[in-house]
């Protein structure tokens, strides 16, 4: 089971800001952008969102017990499709090495909350960051004043865990009365799902 979040490209544009460059305050909102934007390192092309993804692993079971967990970070064409593989050269194989330099606290988060269901962590990380981080344009090389190869990987990383910590995905669901259970079709859900209909 997984939830797809889109939000604005604005939750990546930070990662440009971060490398000092200046994105103006009214840059064109998601999917509706009808208009040629100059500066791609400030809007997420081709398609103007990104998309947060969450799964909810239960065989085996990853993450705590009261959160979801990250699957990735993404551009979306605005139709369901994205890009992929977008930089052969920037397909890294050392995420947690580099993390280690650059954000050891998203590198502590991920440990938690972006875990890989065969325990291979590294090698999931390592994926999507070589599928979907390589097509992000917020994080072309040359959206950096002074390019150091693996910079980018920081922002990409960064950007998605914070961006999950706004997403409660799991207290959002609580509240409404939706906790995992061992029997998923327990008497209680099927009444909740059934008052809904």
């Amino acid at each position: 089971m997984f939830s797809k979040i889109a939000a604005t490209t604005l939750a990546v544009a930070g990662s440009a800001a971060a490398a000092s460059v200046s994105c103006p305050a009214d840059l064109p909102f998601s999917c509706s952008n009808t208009t040629v934007v100059e500066d791609l390192c400030c809007f997420e092309a081709p398609g103007g969102a990104v998309l947060l993804t969450q799964f909810w692993d239960t065989a085996p079971s990853t993450g705590p017990s009261d959160s979801w967990t990250i699957h990735g970070l993404w551009p979306d064409n605005c139709d369901g499709t994205y890009e992929q593989y977008c930089d052969p050269a920037r397909e890294y194989t050392n995420i947690t090495a580099i993390l280690k330099a650059q954000s050891p606290c998203t590198l502590k988060s991920m440990q938690v909350y972006w875990k890989d269901y065969q325990g291979d962590d590294e090698t999931f990380w390592e994926h999507e960051f070589g599928k979907h981080g390589t097509c992000m344009s917020t994080l072309e090389p040359s959206c950096y004043p002074s390019y150091s190869p693996t910079e980018e990987v920081g922002d990409y990383f960064t950007r998605a865990v914070s961006l999950f910590k706004t997403l409660p995905t799991y207290d959002w669901l609580a509240a409404a009365g939706i906790v995992p259970v061992c029997n998923p079709w327990s008497p209680k859900l099927l009444l909740l799902v059934k008052s809904q209909l």
